[in-house]
């Protein structure tokens, strides 16, 4: 008896824990059971964002939404994922460490779906159909794909989309409720203006079974699209510079003189857009944007800043001649420097200039013309006339990492000699040599480079409108502008800008060649070309800059995007 005594006690007092458990799961737990519950029964499906259309000055479209198939899963839905892996990385193209290393990843929520692979083809979608039985967890979904009309002709100024990285992602969370997997803009506008592109998420609340199939629908959340942008740029212009610019290493920027609005802008190589892991190991550094990011010596270019400020100075005057021989001699300290003027390369010597004024040394680019005359103006007012334009400074432009280049203090300028024809430490970007050409072009302004135009909502109200922005302005006297104006117009009709020539369109320009550090590839010459166009009341201003060819080879390049603004129906014509 007392055994059978002893027995129930032992049943009775065992029973107590379990009721405890019971009570504490029920009362003090039910909550988060509850939640875990609903997870693993009903799930939201989240819908990708979508984000507004970028649109070029009239109205044509550069970047939009499209419909795509994506291939996600959900990780607590999966049973088996090495042998998911197996059958899906044959045909997705994934490797089958990269598929299951995704698969077994540690998640903060297993019940939230993931994103394996974007835009499926039809083969693959039919495939994953085909298959939906052995891959548990896996399903496709109808999403969105950015569609850049001009691929890689527009790739740095319109950017790309890429996975939020942890980084951002700890930014971005709070404030715009991006998840793991999203995706962001990572350049150019698609970066700078993300915010405003990106809209709001939707999704689709689903109940599911034990495996993670879908049983059926509960409810569904539209997404509602972004803001929408006109950019200031021109899609023809912009798709002419970039074909023009053809297999060259370097960037074209194509302005508007009268207000800095960027009509078309350009660096090379480049990359594609909807396949950026294609480009990652390639070696010319392709989502490099050189136009605004580039610093290189500019070269005979700044030969524009030495007249000026000699004019303005007045170490020189228009009738004053200097001789070149070729070379000329200048005392550095106890050493005697040889300076040369350019080679010429049909007979591969110094060229010899002889007696010439400034009307005659700007068109034919004269270094021993301009290396005296520097030495008469010095360093110091060299550079800051340089400043006065806006050189060694970032010009503003909305675009993301613009560099400022560098005007260095005298002491380590490299002299006045090496300033005068645009050696030494001088680094300018090509978008600033843009903006140089356009001041000259209309007489002094310095506008900031601007390249969006006008931002409006999805029913096309007007949100924010972008109105030229004067950074400043420069004085020059009258006579000193006509005088350069009319050389940089003898430089394009009988000088070194010969090749830029256009039939019926009058040009001023200015050729530039920099010699390279034997750091940099050990390669010969930066060649580059400025100029705006037509000479009378200027609509254009251009900057064509190669990292390694000559100036003559940018000056043609620069006549025939001229030819194709100017006479687009010839262009049509070619085409035809």
């Amino acid at each position: 008896m007392d055994r059978i005594r002893g027995l129930s006690h032992l049943i009775y007092f065992s029973f107590i824990p379990l009721f405890c458990g019971l009570i504490y799961t029920q009362l003090f737990q039910y909550y988060r059971y509850r939640r875990l519950s609903n997870l693993n029964s009903i799930r939201v499906i989240d819908l990708d964002i979508p984000r507004g259309t970028i649109f070029d000055r009239n109205g044509r479209v550069l970047v939009k939404d499209r419909p795509c198939f994506n291939l996600c899963f959900v990780p607590f839905d999966l049973r088996n994922p090495q042998t998911a892996s197996s059958i899906l990385a044959p045909v997705i193209n994934i490797p089958k460490q990269k598929t299951e290393s995704a698969f077994r990843k540690d998640y903060p929520n297993p019940f939230e779906q993931q994103w394996l692979k974007r835009d499926l083809n039809q083969k693959e979608v039919a495939f994953v159909e085909e298959k939906a039985k052995q891959l548990s967890g896996i399903f496709i979904q109808v999403g969105l794909k950015r569609d850049y009309k001009l691929g890689e002709k527009a790739a740095h100024l319109l950017g790309y989309l890429g996975e939020v990285s942890p980084e951002e992602l700890k930014k971005k969370l709070k404030a715009e409720r991006i998840k793991a997997g999203d995706l962001v803009g990572k350049e150019g506008i698609e970066k700078v203006f993300d915010s405003l592109l990106k809209g709001t998420r939707g999704g689709i609340r689903v109940e599911v079974d034990a495996r993670g199939h879908k049983v059926r629908t509960l409810g569904k959340k539209e997404s509602s699209p972004g803001n929408n942008i006109i950019l200031t740029i021109n899609r023809s212009i912009q798709k002419s510079i970039a074909e023009n610019l053809g297999g060259y290493r370097g960037s074209v920027v194509v302005m508007d003189p009268r207000n800095g609005e960027i009509l078309g802008l350009v660096s090379k190589p480049s990359f594609d857009p909807d396949d950026i892991s294609s480009c990652l190991t390639h070696p010319g550094r392709p989502f490099f944007n050189r136009a605004i990011k580039g610093c290189y010596p500019p070269g005979s270019i700044y030969k524009i800043i030495t007249e000026l400020s000699a004019l303005e100075k007045g170490v020189i005057t228009p009738s004053d001649k200097l001789e070149c021989k070729g070379e000329l001699e200048v005392a550095e300290g106890e050493r005697i420097r040889l300076f040369h003027c350019w080679i010429d390369r049909k007979t591969d010597e110094y060229k010899q200039h002889g007696w010439i004024d400034i009307n005659t040394a700007l068109p034919q680019s004269c270094n021993i013309f301009f290396g005296q005359v520097g030495l008469m103006v010095g360093a110091r007012r060299l550079l800051n006339y340089g400043k006065r334009f806006g050189l060694g400074t970032p010009t503003g432009i909305d675009l993301p990492g613009e560099k400022a280049g560098s005007i260095p203090p005298p002491q380590l300028s490299g002299g006045a000699l090496n300033l005068s024809i645009g050696q030494g430490a001088l680094l300018v970007t090509p978008t600033q040599l843009a903006s140089l050409i356009a001041t000259i072009a209309n007489g002094g302004n310095i506008w900031q480079p601007e390249v969006i135009k006008d931002i409006v909502d999805p029913t096309g109200n007007e949100i924010l409108s972008f109105t030229p922005h004067l950074r400043g302005s420069i004085f020059i006297p009258e006579e000193n502008l006509s005088l350069l104006r009319e050389g940089l117009y003898n430089v394009v009709e009988q000088g070194t800008g010969k090749n830029s020539k256009v039939p019926g369109l009058t040009i001023c320009g200015k050729t530039g060649t920099a010699q390279i550090a034997k750091a940099e590839l050990e390669l010969p010459t930066h060649g580059a070309f400025i100029c705006y166009a037509p000479r009378e009341n200027p609509t254009i201003s251009l900057c064509v800059f190669l990292d390694t060819a000559s100036s003559a080879e940018a000056a043609l390049i620069a006549g025939r995007i001229l030819k194709d603004i100017f006479f687009p129906e010839e262009n049509e014509e070619k085409k035809d």
